[in-house]
Order: structure tokens, then sequence, then C-alpha cells
């Protein structure tokens, strides 16, 4: 999937480190499946494939990676926040809390629940 031109200006508007936080967010998320679509939806970066499933928003010292349907997801070491119906998110404050393992199996999760 090649990257959204409006995603990279939602990326370049950050200040670093956020903006290498959220560059290497995109980076494991579109690495995964390459047939989710990104777009700025809700003025963050939306990833879909068969629905919606996970964004990107800045917060004040980190970047969320909210999961639409994030209350069904496996959360091994606890890190998914939120209690919403459906809805969480991981705060990522650092690059070195970026595991691209866990994020990757959590958006393959996230595809496979839309799926089915």
């Amino acid at each position: 999937m090649a990257k959204n031109r409006a995603v990279g200006d939602w990326m370049a508007s950050l200040e670093p480190p956020l903006r290498d936080i959220a560059e290497a967010l995109q980076r494991v998320t579109l690495n995964t499946d390459p047939d989710l679509t990104e777009a700025i939806k809700w003025g963050n970066p939306t990833y879909e494939k068969d629905g919606k499933v996970c964004y990107l928003a800045a917060g004040n010292g980190y970047i969320s990676l909210g999961f639409f349907n994030g209350a069904s997801l496996s959360d091994p070491d606890g890190r998914i926040e939120g209690t919403g119906k459906k809805m969480r998110h991981v705060k990522v404050r650092s690059l070195a809390d970026v595991n691209a393992e866990q994020i990757a199996a959590w958006v393959r999760e996230a595809v496979a629940l839309n799926q089915g």
C-alpha cells in the first residue's frame, strides 16, 4: 500500500519525537497487511480493511494507536487502555515502546475481527 499524501502531511505537522513514533507505527501497520487502506478520517490517520481497523492520534507527549474493536483484542501485557464498549488504545511515548511484533499481532487480529 502506498502511503497517503494527506497522512504524510499529518505526520509532517508533528514535532519530533512524536513524528518518529507516528511514522514507526505507520510503517508497522502498513507492513503487517498490504491490503490496508490509509486515509485521514476524523482528523487522524485511519487504517481500514473490511471495516475500520485502527488509527493514530497525537496526544500530549505520546501517539495513541487506537483500535476500533480494541475491547476484543488479546492483551498479554496489559498495554491496551480504555473503558469504552469497543474502542481501545495504546499510548506510545517513545520509539522504544514500538513493539513491532505485538502491534502487528493486534493489527492482524483487528483485521480478522472485521472479516467475521
